[in-house]
């Protein structure tokens, strides 16, 4: 079965010495360290360096910056037995993840498994498989990806469904299996019902790295009032709930999003009266909650990523900045704040700093109880700390 295309392999020279860089681990080589060649998207490449050493196998994009993606070091030639024990591997130290009480996870993390540019989660039975940009889509065979997943006995997969960017107007396809309700996806997290539209929702249909932190707001949240902002579908709200929060705000620029996290507070029978969802720019409603003088116990502040490449990060710190430092004006003297970004740009330092300067505009003193990131199955390698993308910071929050 054949996984991936390699046909004509070509050649692609380094312009620059990047031997250690490779060696160690990085697999990403970015366009303007490679001659360009005039080459199909994703076609199957040798990297080699200025003095004709073989430094890598891989796939080539003559298109974007990220130009080369390391599918195996040396002149190691992949083949498909190797794709499939890849495969296996990342199944096999991820799977103890699945139990009575959660069945959604990440199977394949791209780089993170040995697989570049594939993604793959997994919500009750049903596999999400994504591949990243056009390189990707061209070199990787998904339809054989797919009939891998349906075989396997290792995990229960009754189908498989492909997944294209959300703007585009063909959002999907099945490849295998049958597939059933996607559009009211239901499954169990830590025990916590979700019900997700797998077909129109961001990412694979739900944002499963934040879901250990998700429970942690569950354990802190009893009898405290928690406000969501960017709350999305409302899961850090639905754990706040049931924690026992005594009452819940969620917060989102989406109609459709305010809607999900209504039926999913309701799907876990917490109680309506306890759940506020709300429909508007949370930017916004921030400064009109300061106005009105709100304050809450938990505000949970988890915007968009800001800085979608290396060009948008100084307009990125600025908004994370700002956004935070409106959010912890409105957590009461002593409660608590939790900051999350999901952009890969922007390192642990950086967003510590950003936290740290947003403390200071609130004029707030802040106590760190904890710093998070992505759960173990988004592993990322240890030579690319941009796979190391999830930041969550939970504070106390003084005002004097």
């Amino acid at each position: 079965m054949k996984y991936f295309n390699m046909d004509k392999p070509q050649k692609l020279k380094l312009t620059r010495d990047l031997g250690k860089h490779i060696k160690r681990g990085n697999p990403w080589i970015f366009a303007d360290a490679v001659e360009k060649m005039k080459v199909p998207e994703g076609s199957y490449a040798i990297l080699v360096s200025h003095k004709k050493e073989i430094l890598a196998h891989g796939f080539y994009s003559p298109h974007i910056n990220l130009a080369f993606r390391v599918l195996s070091l040396g002149d190691t030639k992949l083949n498909d037995t190797e794709i499939v024990a890849r495969l296996y591997r990342a199944i096999h130290i991820k799977k103890h993840l699945l139990s009575t009480e959660n069945k959604c996870f990440r199977i394949i993390n791209g780089e993170g498994d040995d697989l570049p540019g594939v993604v793959a989660d997994y919500y009750q039975g049903v596999v999400v498989l994504k591949l990243d940009g056009p390189a990707a889509e061209a070199f990787w065979n998904k339809e054989n990806l797919a009939a891998f997943f349906m075989e396997q006995k290792d995990i229960p997969v009754s189908c498989v469904y492909y997944k294209r960017k959300n703007r585009e107007e063909d959002k999907g396809e099945v490849l295998a299996g049958e597939c059933e309700s996607l559009h009211e996806h239901e499954f169990l997290e830590h025990g916590v019902k979700f019900r997700t539209n797998i077909i129109d929702a961001a990412k694979t249909g739900f944002f499963l790295d934040q879901r250990e932190n998700r429970n942690f707001i569950r354990n802190i949240s009893k009898d405290k009032t928690l406000l969501n902002l960017f709350g999305y579908t409302g899961g850090f709200s639905v754990y706040a709930g049931l924690g026992g929060a005594s009452q819940v705000t969620t917060v989102d620029i989406a109609p459709q999003a305010i809607k999900a996290s209504e039926l999913n507070w309701e799907i876990n029978l917490l109680s309506s009266e306890k759940h506020d969802a709300i429909c508007a720019d949370a930017f916004e409603w921030v400064l009109e909650a300061q106005k009105e003088n709100k304050l809450w116990d938990i505000v949970i502040t988890d915007p968009p990523s800001f800085a979608p490449n290396q060009k948008a990060i100084d307009s990125a710190k600025e908004a994370y900045t700002k956004v935070f430092a409106d959010s912890l004006r409105l957590v009461k003297n002593g409660g608590f704040f939790a900051a999350s970004s999901c952009s890969g740009h922007i390192s642990f330092e950086s967003f510590l700093e950003i936290v740290q300067e947003a403390l200071s505009k609130a004029r707030r003193r802040g106590k760190v109880l904890l710093i998070k990131g992505q759960p173990e199955d988004h592993p990322f390698p240890f030579a690319l700390p941009d796979m190391r993308y999830l930041k969550f910071v939970y504070l106390q929050v003084f005002k004097d």
